[in-house]
């Protein structure tokens, strides 16, 4: 895990705060540290960072190093060190911090995944500001003795393991995101000849794989089972992560959505009735923004192990106005879930809104 640390020289107490997390931290993450923006701005665009932490407020150079960290996949940590404080901010407020804070400070604190707090006294500043809820407390050894420096670097690094815990998909390659649709498409199938042999061919036993991440995503997305069964068709064998007590942040207002299949029941006069149960069910979970991989997966086992009249479907799929939300699903199957058009009984629709939808699928954990 490589760490960047973005701190103000000219502030003794935060510089030596900084080293203490390098020297305590030791072997555990790579830790580089930058005090003025050309040097982060050098180090940024020279190496891939994991973590950008950034020590401090109200510096203007940190708008555009968070900029360029977000542009470069770089997830954010905040520690400000008190400087939101009221009486920091108060200082100077109308033409210094209220400027600032319109300009930069407050979404930085936003698109933050935790803010780093030092007492109880800064926690109840933070959340009367209300800027990000995802406040973790980790005692300064520079200013009291109830932490050691050990135990402060071992806390800072657990939580830099806790964010880059969290929404891990979009931590995985192009070409590894591929390759879990083959073994999504696997694990529905739970047969290797309904693969294509050249989606077979980019999988094997000895590749690497990212095992932390793919594991964490399955267990996110309450797909483990599919994964899992997946990998046994392809005869790639997983290591045994404990991913269900490994800590991660989930999304604020987050909501578990229960299955389709759950929700809709099993009294249905035929399969038509019950796919357009289903689009209904859709269409809520879509508009609430809780539609996920899981739903995909079971409206393509549903398709592929129960026949509807296609006909008959698409008719009233047009009368009750599901009609392009239907397709636009299998769109979004063929690309998460391998569905073809064969077992499709609507054809796939790619607009805007599709492009839309793909992104809510792929990024409704995203902090």
């Amino acid at each position: 895990m490589r760490i960047l640390h973005f701190y103000p020289a000219e502030e003794p107490m935060i510089s030596q705060h900084v080293a203490m997390l390098q020297e305590g931290m030791g072997l555990e993450a790579e830790n580089h540290l930058a005090a003025n923006a050309d040097d982060a701005r050098t180090l940024l665009q020279g190496g891939k960072y994991d973590i950008l932490h950034l020590h401090g407020c109200w510096r203007n150079a940190s708008r555009s190093i968070v900029h360029l960290a977000l542009r470069k996949r770089c997830r954010l940590i905040v520690t400000p060190h008190g400087q939101l404080e009221p009486w920091e901010q108060n200082e100077n407020y109308w033409k210094e911090k209220l400027p600032k804070r319109v300009l930069y400070q407050q979404a930085i604190i936003r698109q933050a995944y935790a803010i780093i707090i030092q007492g109880s006294m800064e926690q109840e500043c933070m959340e009367r500001l209300g800027w990000n809820k995802r406040l973790v407390t980790i005692r300064n050894s520079v200013i009291t003795s109830s932490i050691t420096k050990t135990d402060m670097a071992r806390q800072t690094f657990k939580l830099y393991q806790k964010v880059m815990d969290t929404h891990t998909l979009e931590l995985l390659s192009p070409e590894m995101r591929q390759q879990l649709r083959t073994i999504i498409m696997a694990g529905i199938t739970n047969d290797i000849r309904w693969l294509p042999a050249s989606a077979v061919s980019a999988l094997s036993p000895t590749q690497s794989i990212p095992w932390r991440e793919v594991l964490l995503y399955a267990h996110h997305e309450q797909i483990t089972d599919t994964i899992q069964r997946g990998l046994r068709v392809l005869g790639i064998e997983s290591p045994d992560i404990d991913v269900e007590h490994i800590d991660h942040f989930w999304p604020e207002n987050y909501q578990e959505a229960s299955l389709i299949g759950a929700t809709i029941g099993n009294q249905f006069a035929s399969e038509n009735e019950r796919l357009l149960a289903s689009f209904r069910i859709v269409r809520k979970l879509m508009s609430n923004g809780q539609f996920s991989i899981k739903h995909l997966i079971e409206l393509d086992r549903e398709l592929r192990q129960h026949p509807c009249e296609e006909e008959s479907l698409a008719d009233t799929l047009k009368e009750r106005q599901l009609w392009k939300l239907a397709r636009r699903t299998m769109q979004l199957m063929a690309d998460r879930t391998g569905l073809t058009e064969g077992f499709m009984p609507v054809d796939p629709l790619d607009d805007y809104k599709t492009r839309a939808l793909r992104k809510q699928v792929d990024n409704h954990l995203k902090i």
